[in-house]
């Protein structure tokens, strides 16, 4: 399988994601002192709405489309529907992707690694980012970047997990690249998104998790219409050692927001 996210972005899982990311870089930046954002599987930045791709799933138009639509959204996701608007002019063209999300919400003193290993989207990624010397864009595998970058040398950061799950054994991966940097980087904080498809197997990744003895807040996502076969219709955020007040802000703010302008349910554990 070769993954495209072009014909999935902005869909439900992304608006979910992108929102949950921005209310953890907001919480890092309450302290002055800079961090790195480090994003495994960084995708091409921006991803044209009107392709071809885009255009034949239209996962779109129920997840960013309909959260543009709603009214007196909470702080975070008014910073979040700034953002689409600073890519877009009168009408919905483009999404943008973790990389862009995460400039727009980072300072000066902060750092920004992409790893990106697919070698047509990596230079397309080039492309979309803007030049800055805090940004480094590296053409490798995400894990191996886990393993080369971190701790990062400013000892504050986020890391982003989100990989295409093309092979059967990505919860396996996941749970190795954050054994090995725990080690190294307790202190961590790190962001995990994937699909809930194999019960069995997302429980059997909760128990891993769970070993390294650190805190973590699980947010599950589902949405209400009835599942088309092929087509994603529940996913998971796994935070490890969230923020301060992030798993308050999610549960009594931006969860219940976001289950309502997508038709959904959600539940932390």
């Amino acid at each position: 399988m070769n993954y495209r996210h072009l014909y999935h972005a902005g869909n439900f899982a992304d608006v979910l994601k992108h929102t949950i990311m921005i209310a953890l870089l907001r919480a890092l930046s309450k302290k002055e002192t800079p961090f790195c954002f480090l994003d495994t599987h960084a995708g091409i930045g921006l991803y044209p709405l009107q392709s071809i791709e885009a255009q034949k799933s239209r996962e779109y138009e129920s997840g960013i489309a309909n959260l543009l639509s709603m009214e007196n959204a909470p702080d975070i996701i008014q910073d979040y529907i700034a953002i689409i608007n600073h890519f877009n002019f009168d009408q919905l063209q483009y999404y943008p992707g973790s990389p862009l999300i995460a400039e727009q919400c980072l300072r000066d003193q902060d750092q920004l690694i992409l790893c990106e290993l697919h070698p047509e989207d990596v230079a397309t990624l080039k492309n979309n980012m803007p030049r800055s010397k805090n940004i480094a864009i590296h053409h490798t595998d995400g894990y191996l970047g886990m393993k080369a970058f971190l701790p990062p040398k400013l000892k504050r950061g986020l890391v982003m997990i989100d990989p295409p799950f093309e092979v059967t054994n990505e919860f396996e991966l996941i749970t190795q690249a954050l054994q090995r940097a725990l080690i190294h980087w307790q202190s961590g904080h790190f962001m995990i998104w994937y699909p809930i498809k194999n019960h069995k197997a997302v429980q059997t990744f909760y128990k891993n998790l769970r070993n390294f003895e650190k805190p973590i807040l699980i947010v599950e996502f589902e949405l209400n219409s009835p599942a088309i076969e092929g087509k994603l219709s529940e996913c998971g955020i796994v935070l490890i050692n969230p923020p301060w007040q992030v798993g308050e802000l999610l549960a009594s703010t931006l969860l219940p927001y976001l289950a309502t302008a997508l038709n959904a349910n959600w539940k932390i554990r």
